[in-house]
């Protein structure tokens, strides 16, 4: 053990991804939260899950707005007796999750925009630090002080104070990631049968690394070791931006059935890193872990997407989707060898309770790429089950507002590779209330 190891609670990888994929959020919608599957929607949202399917809309102009607000805890439990607390606790706390969209419909053609955070979203904030921040810290609790003469400690001082029994260390961080996406296309319906879609997805992404250590100080036998770990503050930003392209069918066999598939491709992202503060400088010269204008890879992956809309006249509507997430594809600067490709599946219902009331309910599954070798305390991806819920109200045949309510139950990971004695738990809340309006002009 030495000081840089000591210091390397600051390689923050963590960007807070929100909900059902390891880069992409799928929660574009109001309708999405209410019904939890949307690849074969006819509604404005097509516009994000079925660009082709905005053929199937009645002439004029459209917009779409909605908003999410979303609660998420993040809970990490390692099992390492040295440790001060065997549970790290985090929060992210979302007021606004934006969502726009609007469409030109005349004849056969469609044009269509959007606006929405596309990655990250929020910002998790960890008070009283992770596991990455003690662990170099606890594992030298029943050690001689001896042991650290090599790393630094006067010998006087490392031959007087005896057998090092616990530790002190005040280190926190937040973390915070967004990516803004706007696109644009246009849609023809050739037949009866068949609608295509082709658009562009201009992304920027801003990613915010805070965090400090102070006061660490090692207790021992007899007296205390508070001079081998400086204290240290991290104030860095990355900013980047990418475009891609997208194509969408939309297939009607017959009445009453809809079929809609997109492909998405992959959107290579360089983010370049402006760094104010790095007093890791002091362990690392003369860079620091943070270098000033340094890039790094954190491309988006591309996806695969299919929905089948059914009606049951004259009430019940059913949607069942998929999409396939192409992760290994992505330069993730190595970690993309430690992932797998990950899909989410699940099935939605739409009951018209009167003409002017429709109440939904949907449930999706979704997997993670995430091996357990990628899994730390500072980035997890977990597999969840997510049940939602809500209606639809139309105040006139020109303007309909929704109201839908999610919550997620993630299914616990792990990662043994930090070490027998030192393996770590890790799990995840969200709940999620969106409100949408759509008119037509």
């Amino acid at each position: 053990m030495n000081k840089k190891n000591l210091c390397i609670i600051f390689m923050f990888g963590f960007i807070p991804t929100l909900l059902f994929g390891m880069v992409v959020n799928t929660n574009q919608s109001a309708e999405y939260i209410r019904m939890m599957n949307r690849n074969a929607s006819t509604d404005l949202d097509a516009a994000l899950y079925n660009p082709a399917g905005l053929t199937q809309l009645e002439n004029g102009l459209y917009l779409y707005l909605s908003s999410q607000t979303i609660w998420q805890s993040r809970t990490v439990k390692a099992a390492f007796p040295a440790y001060n607390s065997a549970t790290f606790e985090g929060k992210t706390f979302v007021p606004t999750f934006p969502n726009a969209y609007f469409a030109y419909k005349k004849a056969k053609l469609a044009f269509f925009g959007g606006f929405m955070p596309i990655g990250g979203g929020g910002s998790a904030e960890f008070p009283k630090g992770l596991p990455l921040f003690d662990r170099q810290l606890a594992q030298l609790v029943g050690l001689p002080a001896t042991t650290l003469i090599t790393k630094g400690l006067p010998p006087d001082i490392a031959n007087a104070v005896g057998k090092i029994t616990g530790y002190s260390v005040d280190a926190a961080f937040n973390g915070s990631s967004i990516y803004f996406a706007g696109q644009g296309g246009a849609a023809y319906q050739i037949n009866n049968l068949l609608s295509v879609a082709l658009g562009l997805r201009y992304v920027y992404a801003l990613n915010t690394y805070e965090g400090s250590l102070k006061n660490a100080v090692l207790k021992a036998e007899h007296g205390d070791i508070n001079d081998l770990i400086p204290d240290m503050k991290v104030d860095s930003k990355r900013t980047g931006s990418g475009i891609t392209g997208f194509i969408g069918l939309n297939i009607v066999p017959w009445e009453n059935l809809n079929i809609g598939l997109r492909y998405e491709h992959i959107t290579k992202l360089q983010m370049e890193a402006d760094t104010k503060k790095d007093d890791t400088k002091l362990v690392f010269p003369p860079d620091g872990m943070f270098p000033d204008g340094a890039v790094y890879n954190e491309d988006i992956p591309g996806q695969f997407g299919a929905g089948i809309g059914l009606n049951f006249p004259p009430k019940l509507k059913l949607q069942v989707s998929f999409n396939y997430f192409l992760n290994t594809q992505c330069n993730w600067d190595g970690d993309e060898e430690k992932v797998t490709n990950d899909l989410n599946t699940g099935v939605g219902l739409e009951y018209q309770v009167i003409d002017a009331l429709s109440a939904s309910i949907g449930y999706l599954f979704s997997t993670t790429g995430a091996t357990d070798e990628y899994q730390t305390d500072l980035d997890y991806s977990l597999a969840s089950n997510t049940i939602g819920a809500g209606i639809k109200y139309a105040l006139s045949p020109n303007l309909a507002l929704s109201i839908a309510t999610s919550n997620t139950f993630y299914i616990e990971g792990h990662n043994d590779d930090v070490g027998t004695n030192f393996e770590e738990k890790y799990q995840k809340t969200a709940f999620v209330i969106a409100f949408g309006i759509q008119c037509k002009f």
